[in-house]
């Protein structure tokens, strides 16, 4: 079993956009300041949020949900789940410097 972090210094700066990751902190700027994320976005700061920060993976789906203007329940919390890698599966960790190499190059995101 992981033990996870709970709320605290770590999960206020993912939830601030201010982990230094510049690719966590711009997509955690956009989505609060729009309530919106891409799909690859949300892939990136679940993944940091649970396997870089070691934070628990249900901070993260109750704040999505809180503030997402597309919001679904389900998919949300499944989303989440897998992140975190407690379905027993594969775990999807994201490299975040080769994801921000990859898609946001030159920092401008």
């Amino acid at each position: 079993w992981k033990t996870w972090e709970g709320a605290g210094e770590r999960f206020e700066r993912w939830v601030e956009g201010k982990t230094g990751q510049p690719l966590v902190d711009a997509n955690m700027r956009e989505l609060k300041l729009t309530g919106f994320m891409s799909n690859r976005g949300r892939q990136n700061v679940a993944s940091y949020l649970t396997q870089d920060l070691n934070v628990d993976w249900r901070l993260g789906a109750a704040y999505f949900e809180e503030v997402l203007i597309d919001h679904e329940v389900t998919a949300n919390w499944g989303n989440w789940n897998a992140a975190a890698g407690v379905t027993g599966g594969r775990v999807n960790r994201f490299n975040i410097l080769k994801q921000s190499k990859d898609y946001d190059e030159k920092g401008d995101y």
